[in-house]
């Protein structure tokens, strides 16, 4: 298996793309993405916290929000990557922070070919050729909120000189952890000295625990408010941040001829969030805008969209072809208020925790009023490890409330160990807490629900479609889990081996 891309696609500029004429007939393409944000954190997804969100809910009445917008995977790298390439997680090998195995030319790619100056914020994504590429701790993990503003306004600048449209992946940290002023960002040295140097910014409001509601997949534990308000603080320096990022494009004088989306790359790092594939797990608030191209106001309340289709659609909107290698599906005529075929569910999978070999494998099919997930990996031993909120306030509270509370030592109970096939009717249990797949009444959408998970694996030569077919057969179980552990092992072997040819190197001199 190859891991590392062993070349770059070539991207030549073509002379004509760089003229005035020719670069200012594309639209600039900016892609804003946040890192852990709950779909229903930002105020016009009906977020129960009062003002967390004022520069997304102005983008969206500036523009046009999907209510039912999904990630096809709840970790950040392989989001990201899933979003530009316009492919899932196993057709590029992207389970971690494996580099991308090219199905063909991505997004980035493919706008550099047009003539595009291409520029990432944080999160960098090192498999394409940007011509700027900022790194976190020039933006203090993205907790420096001015420093956006001077980010944008530079590379707006230089694209300028150069008199070519630009794209800007500009990723926010925030609300990843430590969250603001929380006690692991107290204590983190890293952070502690951005904070001497000053370029660890306040948010414009900071929430207390009794301002904030607990989202229904939670307990109401007096740790658990106290995580959720540092949480929130940091939405909020997420939305100052954004802010200041569309004020740099407005100074430049871009706005209209400026495509805007903002998506989060995940939900909140929580129990039955983040790393997981449950409805908080994988749905996100999806935001865009254009003026005079796209209608202001408008929101889809039906149609289910995911990251997968993010680069087929920027590539229509731009006027391009879409590749055929391509997975996803643009949505840009949903935009227009035409309809599509299939677009009343979307998949969604999860395969291990970053740099470990212990492997929790997932696959989800979600539509409005059903989530089902498989887990080919539950055996009544094996416990879940999340490597993101292991260590959490929130998960040590649920822990340590184990024993007094009935309640939440099923709830951790069950997070730990789950069961191979999960059922949840979203409309009567929007917070997964009812398992409903045993149900004889509800055989008939289990079997819906696994016939699209088999159709979707076929489609894209998943290694798990056979077991698919099978899905209790314990011999293909044991098959895959080995594929999936073997893979593990060697992505992580592939990514410790720059750091062991360097310090064999040093040894040498």
């Amino acid at each position: 298996m190859k891991i590392r891309t062993q070349r770059k696609i070539s991207c030549c500029l073509v002379a004509s793309f760089v003229l005035a004429a020719g670069a200012l007939a594309q639209p600039n393409i900016l892609l804003i993405t946040a890192d852990d944000l709950g779909w229903n954190s930002v105020g016009v997804y009906g977020c129960p916290v009062a003002d967390t969100t004022p520069n997304l809910d102005r983008l969206a009445l500036e523009g046009a929000r999907f209510e039912y917008a999904y990630v096809p995977i709840a970790l950040c790298t392989p989001s990201r990557q899933v979003m530009l390439s316009g492919n899932y997680s196993h057709q590029t090998m992207t389970h971690g922070f494996t580099e991308l195995e090219r199905k063909g030319p991505a997004l980035p790619d493919l706008l550099k070919e047009h003539g595009y100056y291409l520029a990432n914020i944080n999160k960098q994504q090192n498999d394409y050729e940007w011509d700027t590429a900022i790194e976190e701790n020039e933006s203090a993990m993205g907790r420096d909120v001015p420093f956006y503003h001077k980010a944008i306004s530079g590379i707006i600048a230089k694209a300028g000189e150069k008199q070519q449209p630009w794209f800007i992946m500009v990723n926010s940290n925030d609300p990843h952890r430590p969250f603001y002023n929380s006690e692991s960002e107290l204590n983190n040295s890293k952070y502690k000295t951005f904070r001497d140097e000053g370029r660890l910014s306040t948010p414009s409001r900071v929430y207390a625990p009794e301002e904030i509601t607990v989202p229904g997949f939670l307990p109401n534990l007096p740790e658990i408010r106290k995580d959720m308000a540092e949480y929130y603080s940091s939405v909020r320096r997420l939305d100052d941040s954004v802010g200041r990022i569309l004020a740099a494009v407005e100074e430049a004088g871009q706005t209209t001829n400026t495509l805007v989306v903002f998506i989060s790359d995940n939900g909140i790092s929580m129990p039955y969030a983040k790393m997981n594939c449950y409805q908080a797990s994988l749905r996100v608030p999806m935001i865009l805008r254009w003026p005079g191209k796209i209608p202001a106001s408008y929101r889809d309340p039906l149609n289910m969209v995911s990251g997968v289709d993010l680069a087929p659609t920027l590539l229509e909107l731009a006027g391009m072809n879409i590749p055929k290698h391509m997975a996803g599906r643009s949505f840009a005529s949903l935009l227009e208020g035409r309809t599509q075929p299939d677009r009343d569910f979307i998949v969604g999978h999860h395969y291990r925790n970053l740099r470990a070999s212990q492997v929790y494998p997932e696959f989800t099919v979600q539509t409005r009023e059903w989530v089902y997930i498989y887990n080919p990996w539950v055996d009544g031993k094996t416990e879940v490890h999340n490597s993101d909120y292991t260590g959490s306030p929130t998960l040590l509270a649920m822990w340590n409330a184990t024993e007094m509370m009935p309640s939440v030592r099923e709830r951790v109970n069950f997070h730990k160990y789950r069961i191979m096939e999960e059922l949840y009717n979203v409309r009567q249990d929007p917070n997964a807490y009812m398992n409903v797949a045993a149900a004889p009444e509800n055989a008939a959408q289990i079997a819906v629900m696994r016939q699209k998970l088999l159709d979707w694996m076929k489609a894209t030569d998943h290694p798990a479609a056979k077991l698919m077919a099978d899905p209790f057969n314990k011999k293909l179980i044991a098959e895959y889990m080995a594929l999936e552990k073997a893979t593990a092992i060697e992505q992580d072997a592939e990514l410790d081996r720059p750091a062991k040819e360097r310090r064999a190197k040093e040894k040498k001199l």
